[in-house]
């Protein structure tokens, strides 16, 4: 991850900018593309899905996509997605979301925190996230899973 890509903070040097290389090394453009084309499907709107790590940013950062994600899985788990008018409103559609993929299933150890997505520090492991969303969801009601990668190209 270069300087430029670090929003709100300096970038860390020493062992905590070796941290975030390497959880940006771990992104993967295809992975995030499948990912944001079956949100897509699942909202029924028409979102950018480009899998660069900028746009999976942009989509998801104000946390409105993913409540609406929710409510489209199971209609009335978000009860008021907040607007996006500030830090705090778009911190809250996270959070939102993160009670409710847990309340799917998803286990802690598979759920991102709101600031890796907010600031965009490691997107990786929002796509752990909404792939374990994906799974439990998948056995749980029967949603179509995102397109898998290719084992080769992970």
């Amino acid at each position: 991850m270069s300087s430029g890509t670090y929003f709100h903070r300096p970038r860390p040097g020493g062992l905590a900018g070796a941290i975030l290389d390497k959880q940006a090394s771990k992104f993967n453009e295809e992975e995030a593309k499948n990912l944001l084309e079956w949100i897509k499907g699942l909202i029924n709107e028409d979102i950018d899905t480009t899998g660069s790590r900028s746009n999976f940013l942009e989509v998801l950062k104000d946390g409105t996509v993913l409540c609406k994600l929710c409510n489209a899985i199971k209609p009335g788990t978000i009860k008021k997605i907040m607007k996006p008018m500030s830090n705090f409103n778009c911190m809250e559609n996270i959070n939102q979301f993160m009670t409710a993929a847990r309340g799917f299933g998803v286990i802690d150890e598979e759920t991102f925190q709101s600031v890796d997505l907010f600031e965009g520090r490691d997107l990786f492991s929002v796509t752990v996230t909404l792939q374990s969303l994906a799974r439990k969801v998948e056995k749980a009601l029967n949603i179509p899973p995102p397109k898998q990668i290719a084992k080769d190209k992970i």
